[in-house]
């Protein structure tokens, strides 16, 4: 249930989380510079040197943002909820994991193999404390209930495959196909403020406040990021940046029970990840696209979605992200129509 002092605090949470990341963005952009945690915007004629690691911002906005709405319930609000404690922390210390895992890889360079592996990390508080709902909706197959559904003899007792393989499983397609999409100015961190939008107009309408506050804490800082990653980009997101926007919005999904909107948020993410294979079954070497003389893209196949309208039409860098963007903005808001039905406004 919303009530008015959860909406003014995630209102104030929002406002927080985007003041902390416009103070810290001028220094992260002249600490990068100066340790050269930088790479070379491939996309632009002149090739410029840019500043990597740009989602630590945010990220350090979020934690701080997460802190202080917490301090401001456990001291002030005098309705304090316990029940709101648990999920928020377990999801902050999960998004922390996988920004501490994006940095190192901004820094360090890890190799997609270990990454991997790693993805599974963020998923352990969630794990842990067993965030979310065990009961998931398959359409014509029923509610299933993946908690229940081994039960071996005392004192074992029944084994929650949702928390031990369905959410781990979540997390490390999230975080590793969040990253695999990526690249543009503009691309995922656009992607991603579209898709905590639409968490948000969900959590609004069902009434939920651990969600609502956990996304506005994150989506504040990402919208800051935007103005500043867009065409021509003065900062990359990073690794940092995909890997906590990648699992911020799969563990808004998993506290909020909202696993109806994974298919519309994360579709073009599942289609990027199969065309990936496409990709290495054709032998491919080409890592990444060029521009020609007019500051149109040339790719080398069509088998990423990033590449796949460059690839027949010559369009260029803007307007490819454009298009991506306006394409995941349709889906995932069709997937939000369709699945609004089945949400119960508490």
């Amino acid at each position: 249930m919303l009530t008015l002092e959860i909406l003014v605090t995630a209102v104030l949470a929002l406002i927080i989380s985007a003041i902390i990341t416009r103070v810290l963005i001028p220094w992260v952009i002249n600490s990068s510079m100066k340790r050269g945690i930088t790479t070379v915007d491939v996309h632009k004629p002149n090739k410029p040197t840019i500043t990597e690691a740009g989602g630590l911002a945010p990220l350090l906005g979020f934690i701080f943002t997460i802190l202080i709405i917490v301090f401001i319930w456990e001291n002030i609000t005098p309705n304090f909820e316990e029940e709101i404690f648990e999920p928020l922390l377990a999801g902050l210390l999960s998004v922390v994991i996988a920004g501490l895992i994006g940095f190192l890889d901004d820094v360090f360079k890890i190799r997609w193999r270990d990454k991997i592996l790693l993805g599974f990390l963020p998923a352990i508080p969630l794990m842990a404390l067993k965030v979310g709902e065990s009961s998931i909706n398959l359409g014509f197959l029923g509610i299933i209930d993946f908690g229940n559904l081994i039960n071996l003899p005392y004192p074992i007792g029944y084994i929650n495959l949702y928390s031990l393989i369905i959410i781990p499983l979540a997390v490390n397609f999230a975080f590793n196909s969040f990253n695999m999409l990526a690249g543009f100015n503009g691309l995922e961190v656009g992607n991603g403020t579209i898709s905590l939008s639409i968490i948000l107009i969900t959590a609004l309408f069902v009434g939920n406040p651990i969600v609502t506050l956990f996304v506005t804490s994150l989506l504040g800082g990402f919208l800051v990021l935007l103005r500043f990653n867009w065409f021509p980009a003065k900062i990359l997101a990073g690794d940092t940046g995909t890997l906590t926007l990648g699992t911020g919005i799969i563990v808004a999904l998993i506290i909020g029970n909202m696993d109806r909107l994974a298919p519309g948020l994360f579709g073009l993410h599942f289609v990027n990840f199969l065309l990936f294979f496409l990709y290495l079954l054709t032998h491919q070497s080409a890592k990444l696209a060029t521009v020609d003389d007019e500051g149109n893209i040339v790719v080398p196949c069509p088998y990423t979605v990033y590449w796949f309208f460059p690839y027949f039409l010559k369009i260029r860098e803007r307007k490819n992200v454009i298009i991506i963007l306006l394409v995941h903005t349709i889906i995932s808001v069709g997937t939000l129509i369709i699945s609004l039905p089945a949400f119960t406004p508490g």
